[in-house]
């Protein structure tokens, strides 16, 4: 099983061979779900809020996966990273230098294309897109690996039962909360991922041992979405006589709302239980997911791919758009997956040797500094 929730390549390469696929399988299905959310509610769709047809129910469908597949990508990496017995330096690097990469090539590309103007304060930005948060998940989720080590010390010290208390709070909080009132109290993203993180290492080290098939969890998610999106549906129809329910059709979307993080939950705990063995091709296209999100949701690119090249607001009342959708959606992913691995076997893969060297050289002197600190005490 894959023990890096970014991606296959790199720091762990020796070691694909031994890789479950399961979790890769269920990465790709994520991004898809993700990439569709983009196009639904990046593609100019301006539906009226009191009026219902074939195509605003199509885009709302496409738009429910999304928030679904962010809170996957956190489970997974709760999952595998709550055991780690150790900060990995090398991954910090690798995963720093991916969003640098994007960002700076991208910004390049616009500038001197003059799609884009060129300015100090923007050059700026895309030289520090993590402390710019040019890309909102890229930032929260590198602070969560930073993290990381620091959550597992203190979830790792906690009894099963106290445990369970933990994560009730910070669900009602910032779950049971937020669906009853559209308010989080006192939450942001990166708060919501540490909930996730803490819940996925409990399934971990305390649940995961039901008797229950990995299909039937499957088919529980797939019943939740189906409810979560017919909420919406029912908004729409009382939105035709009262305009506020259509304005908020998509209000339990959310990724902190409870049908999302139930189907969130269901679905990852299926893939848990299902075992496909190792299969390469799998674990070659889910080493590029983080780069298909980089690439198709930058601030560059997001206006220029859904408004300029695929022009999706055009079909808005066409009876092509189902097709259509399924066709740019899949266009997408498939392209942007190709860039990326282009990207990993001509710079990745040659400057790894340089950063694990890097690394190495960081940890003995990270190590040497704790323990005198230790011996200090």
């Amino acid at each position: 099983m894959s023990r890096n929730p970014i991606s296959t390549h790199g720091v762990e390469q020796n070691t694909a061979a031994l890789r479950q696929s399961n979790f890769e399988l269920l990465r790709i299905i994520a991004m898809i779900m993700i990439v569709a959310h983009h196009f639904s509610g990046h593609g100019s769709f301006d539906f009226a809020s009191d009026a219902v047809s074939v195509n605003r129910l199509w885009i709302q469908f496409l738009r429910v996966g999304g928030k679904i597949g962010v809170d996957i990508f956190i489970l997974i990496s709760g999952y595998f990273l709550i055991t780690a017995k150790s900060f990995k330096t090398g991954k910090a690097i690798k995963l720093w230098l991916q969003i640098i990469t994007f960002s700076l090539v991208i910004f390049a590309v616009f500038t001197l294309t003059g799609l884009e103007p060129f300015g100090v304060i923007a050059l700026i930005k895309h030289c520090l897109p993590i402390t710019f948060s040019q890309w909102w998940f890229a930032t929260a989720y590198f602070i969560l690996y930073l993290l990381s080590p620091f959550l597992n010390s203190m979830l790792l010290s906690f009894d099963k039962k106290t445990y369970q208390r933990f994560l009730v709070l910070l669900t009602f909080i910032w779950s049971v909360i937020p669906t009853a009132t559209g308010f989080m109290p006192q939450g942001n993203s990166l708060t919501w991922f540490v909930f996730l993180y803490a819940l996925a290492g409990y399934i971990r080290l305390h649940g995961g041992r039901t008797k229950i098939k990995g299909s039937v969890y499957i088919l529980l998610s797939g019943a939740t979405l189906m409810l979560t999106f017919l909420s919406a549906v029912v908004f729409d129809l009382l939105g035709t006589k009262i305009p506020i329910f259509g304005a908020h059709a998509t209000f339990f979307y959310g990724m902190e709302k409870l049908p999302i993080l139930v189907t969130s939950v269901l679905m990852f705990l299926g893939f848990s239980k299902i075992d496909i063995g190792y299969k390469k091709t799998i674990n070659v296209i889910s080493s590029a997911t983080f780069g298909v999100y980089l690439l198709h949701d930058n601030d560059y690119i997001r206006p220029f791919l859904w408004n300029t090249i695929c022009r999706t607001g055009d079909f808005r009342d066409s009876h092509l758009l189902i097709p259509y959708s399924l066709a740019v959606i899949m266009a997408v992913y498939i392209i942007s997956t190709l860039i990326e691995l282009v990207r990993i076997h001509l710079l990745e893969k040659h400057y790894m040797s340089a950063v694990r060297f890097i690394a190495d050289r960081i940890d003995k002197v990270k190590d040497k500094f704790f323990s005198l600190r230790i011996f200090a005490g």
